[in-house]
């Protein structure tokens, strides 16, 4: 094989190893591959110029092979340097490269996956630290400092760019991301710190963690036709609100309704309890 047919397929591997990682990402197998290096720069550099350099990243490093397949001299008998690629895809050991590229996205994807767990654990051993030596306090002191941890690690991303931008969504909402994600013990919660924005859902979820994991029953809570989520947990029998970014800290349910004219509005209320089940707690709200 010439230096330029060596050059043609590892270039045309690469190329091919990155449209795999595109068709993992648009039909939602895994985003850790996109979202480790969108997040690395997004913290720096903020998430609108973070999401450019990355597209910019990604075009430099796709163009690369495509100039090496379309703008290779003439190495194969009887084809012109641009129409070269066309001849290499008609090659019966085509469909071996193309294996090896979707090896490559793979491997790719395990790779980026263990960086960015050794990343978000990194998080989580903030957050196991915080409990560890705050759970052991009395309930309002425990929750003023759930509050503190929460303004003190994760921006409020309320109608700001990185609103748009929740990669704990993103995640959790995908094939491979969750299981890999649950195998090393990393917690939604972990990946909300790690991120360090969000907007009332990740407030909620963080909280009810932090609740959860110091030994408090807890649930998420969200309006049925209002865009707000917050967390709940049950103390002495009662449950309270634990939404310091809107609602307020030790909230009884029941008084929820007639706080706002907005809340009046609200149809009702859905809570989700940690085991996963959902109910509709309207009459425990006041609707």
């Amino acid at each position: 094989m010439s230096r330029t047919s060596k050059r043609s397929t590892i270039a045309f591997v690469i190329l091919t190893s990155l449209i795999f990682l595109l068709i993992f990402r648009a039909v939602r197998i895994t985003a850790i591959p996109w979202d480790l290096p969108y997040l690395t720069l997004g913290r720096e550099l903020g998430p609108i110029l973070g999401l450019i350099v990355q597209v910019l990243i990604l075009v430099a490093i796709l163009s690369v092979p495509i100039r090496l397949l379309v703008d290779s001299p003439k190495s194969i008998s009887g084809s012109t340097p641009k129409k070269e690629w066309l001849v290499l895809l008609k090659k019966k050991e085509t469909v071996g490269k193309i294996l090896l590229g979707l090896v490559l996205a793979f491997m790719i994807t395990i790779s980026f996956s263990l960086v960015f767990v050794v990343q978000v654990s990194q998080a989580g051993t903030k957050i196991k630290a915080f409990i560890a030596s705050n759970k052991d306090q009395n309930f309002p002191d425990y929750i003023n400092d759930v509050s503190y941890f929460l303004n003190a690690n994760v921006n409020n991303a309320y109608n700001r760019p990185e609103g748009a931008f929740k990669i704990d969504n993103e995640i959790t909402s995908t094939l491979l991301d969750p299981y890999v994600m649950k195998s090393f013990g990393v917690s939604r919660a972990d990946l909300i710190v790690y991120q360090g924005w969000g907007t009332c859902g990740q407030a909620a979820i963080l909280i009810k963690e932090l609740l959860h994991d110091a030994g408090y029953v807890t649930r998420e809570a969200q309006f049925k036709n209002i865009d707000h989520q917050w967390a709940e947990v049950n103390y002495n029998g009662k449950w309270l609100i634990v939404d310091p970014w809107y609602i307020e800290n030790f909230v009884e349910i029941q008084n929820l309704k007639n706080l706002t004219t907005e809340f009046q509005q609200a149809s009702g209320v859905e809570v989700l309890y940690m085991n996963g089940t959902a109910i509709d707690a309207s009459p425990e709200h006041g609707y």
